[in-house]
């Protein structure tokens, strides 16, 4: 899926600079580039604000001076970064002009051919929406159908053919909350959730009645007798049948007007990374930790906002002294799973080798009890579950800012009060952590090294 991934600062700017007074004004989105099922994905870092006095109006319209466009070319020479056109016509439902249709006839091979190997994106911008399409040196082009602002509040602005749709009336009594511009974008950002089980297919649950229309769904496993206990996706006849293909059904049973793909790999292969990267939001709903170290890399490296959910029991002497979980927000700009201490890197080392090592490590003794099912019941995960929701929820609506680690305790260990406790955690960015370098770096973090393990 073509996508703009943007962070808020540089959204502000060229949204101030485009309406800053009347007619047309010009920017350039400075973007690191990868694809995503054949298709560009484009992580702004930066803006440049062409001044006005590089834009005259002809007969036609409003266009760049030839001096304007060089200083733009120039700096992506210097930078290597690709370029995404902006201008500004306002109204709620923009797209290119015939003026712009002319342009777009040769000004992207002319600016690939200055960048070469890279793509060129352009974009009208109306008052509150974005239209855009993408240009590849190979020739193919097509509508960018994700453009997003990543921030303290995670807004998506692209601007489609179905701009105006009626919203269901099983949605009439969360609009309040969502209002029905809310509700049209939160059918059209796409969802990542890595790990169908028991978490998974609550999340799953919650986000297809919220409205949520597009999904990748990815898990190599299948269902077996143990998971019947909180596999709300399966029914007695499903033991055998993968993970991702009850969640696929299950979401169809809802919405038959759902996108559902469905990777029934591990979350390191070179297909599943490959389409995480065009995803708009990522959920990982798993119980190790070589499968969080994976996709806190992938969020750090695509600016892709990622929600981490781990539940956990413990037993001593046939005790229960550990039950609980807690949901984790990485965020662009914000700490990550490795800042947070929330990664274990010995047990992440054993699950990331292949089978043959780890049956090694096993037999040596190296490692203790990370082949044993870990206890599950499915009340912790349709609580960590709902707990993810909801910040998901806030995320997109705006209405306060996201906790980036939330913490259930089922027995209120060391509190005053032995109940349950769902309580905020303070976390802030650890100036020695070796993996928030990665942040925006795309592909240049080499994820695709991770999937070694599986041959």
């Amino acid at each position: 899926m073509a996508m703009i991934r943007m962070p808020e600062r540089v959204w502000t700017a060229v949204h101030q600079h485009l309406f800053s007074s009347a007619g047309e004004h010009f920017a350039f989105l400075q973007a690191s580039w990868t694809s995503s099922l054949g298709e560009p994905v484009f992580i702004v870092r930066d803006a440049i604000l062409v001044p006005d006095d590089h834009v005259h109006r002809s007969r036609s319209g409003w266009e760049l001076t030839t001096e304007g466009i060089i200083d733009v070319i120039n700096t992506a020479v210097r930078s290597n970064d690709v370029l995404v056109e902006v201008h500004n016509h306002g109204g709620i439902r923009p797209r290119f002009s015939r003026t712009d249709r002319d342009g777009l006839q040769s000004f992207p091979s002319y600016v690939m051919s200055s960048l070469p190997g890279r793509p060129y994106g352009a974009t009208v911008w109306g008052d509150s929406t974005i239209y855009g399409e993408f240009f590849l040196p190979d020739g193919r082009s097509g509508a960018i159908n994700s453009i997003v602002v990543v921030g303290e509040r995670f807004q998506q602005l692209v601007s489609r053919d179905d701009d105006t749709r009626h919203v269901a009336s099983a949605f009439d009594r969360q609009l309040p909350w969502f209002t029905t511009e809310g509700q049209r974008a939160l059918g059209r950002i796409r969802v990542g959730i890595v790990g169908n089980g028991g978490t998974g297919s609550q999340l799953l649950q919650n986000l297809v009645y919220l409205g949520v229309r597009d999904f990748v769904l990815i898990d190599d496993d299948d269902a077996d007798t143990t998971s019947m206990n909180r596999l709300v996706t399966a029914t007695a006849a499903d033991i055998g049948t993968p993970k991702s293909m009850l969640g696929r059904r299950f979401v169809k049973s809802i919405a038959p007007e759902a996108s559902v793909m469905v990777i029934g790999e591990k979350v390191q292969s070179i297909n599943a990374v490959d389409v995480l990267k065009g995803v708009d939001i990522l959920f990982g709903c798993f119980d190790n930790d070589g499968a969080r170290l994976v996709l806190n890399e992938i969020a750090l490296a695509y600016s892709i906002p990622y929600f981490d959910l781990g539940v956990g029991i413990e037993i001593e002497n046939e005790t229960v002294t550990v039950a609980g979980g807690r949901v984790i927000a990485v965020l662009p700009n914000g700490p990550c799973l490795h800042c947070m201490k929330q990664i274990d890197v010995e047990e992440a080392r054993f699950f990331l080798s292949n089978v043959k090592e780890q049956e090694h490590q096993v037999a040596r003794g190296y490692v203790h009890g990370m082949e044993v099912k870990a206890p599950s019941v499915v009340s912790l995960n349709a609580t960590i579950a709902a707990v993810a929701t909801n910040e998901f929820a806030v995320y997109v609506s705006g209405i306060r800012p996201v906790n980036v680690h939330t913490d259930l305790d089922i027995l209120g260990v060391g509190r005053p009060l032995k109940t349950q406790w769902i309580t905020p955690i303070r976390a802030t960015i650890d100036p020695t952590c070796v993996q928030c370098p990665l942040a925006g770096i795309g592909d240049d973090a080499h994820i695709e090294r991770f999937s070694r393990s599986l041959n």
